[in-house]
C-alpha cells in the first residue's frame, strides 16, 4: 500500500503547473514494463491559437536505472491529419551517470521537452509516443505522460 501511494504521489508531482493545456499520465505498466509494440496515444484540444506551446515527456522509473538513455518516437498529428515524427533520447542519467529526475526512494520522475516555442492551430491532436528500445519491453517504467504548456 505504501509502495502504491507513492506511485500515485509520484505521478500527480507532474500535474500542477498553472501554464498548463494537457496532463495526462498512464501508469497501466504490467510488472513495470512497457513493452514495444504498446504504443501510449494522447489526444487533447487546442482552443487557444495566440499562444506558442510546449512539449514535454514525462516518465517515472525505478531509482538508479540501468540505461542511460531510452530512445523515443513520437508522432504529433495536427487538426488537419498531418503526422510530424520526432526521434529523440530521453535522458536518464547525466554525464556522471547520476539519475537526472527528481529521485524519492526507489521511485525517480523525469521531464524532457522535447518540442518548444510550436505555433499550433485550433483544434484536436494526438501523439503517439513509443520506444525503440531493442528489446521486447522497456524494464522498469513505473508511468509515462505528456505534457504540453503554454510557452512562457
Amino acid at each position: 500500500m505504501k509502495i502504491k501511494s507513492l506511485l500515485l504521489l509520484s505521478c500527480l508531482f507532474f500535474s500542477c503547473n498553472s501554464k498548463n493545456v494537457f496532463s495526462e499520465t498512464k501508469d497501466d505498466f504490467t510488472a513495470n514494463q512497457w513493452p514495444k509494440k504498446e504504443v501510449q496515444m494522447f489526444t487533447f484540444l487546442i482552443d487557444d491559437e495566440s499562444k506558442n506551446y510546449d512539449f514535454s515527456i514525462k516518465i517515472s522509473h525505478i531509482y538508479n536505472y540501468q540505461f542511460e538513455s531510452v530512445p523515443i518516437e513520437v508522432g504529433i498529428t495536427n487538426p488537419k491529419g498531418k503526422t510530424e515524427i520526432l526521434f529523440f533520447d530521453l535522458l536518464i542519467k547525466d554525464d556522471k551517470g547520476k539519475d537526472k529526475g527528481d529521485c524519492l526512494g526507489d521511485l525517480c520522475d523525469l521531464k524532457q521537452t522535447f518540442k518548444k516555442n510550436v505555433k499550433l492551430s485550433k483544434g484536436t491532436y494526438t501523439v503517439h509516443i513509443s520506444h525503440r528500445f531493442n528489446y521486447d519491453y522497456l524494464p522498469n517504467i513505473i508511468c509515462l505522460g505528456l505534457n504540453v504548456d503554454k510557452t512562457e
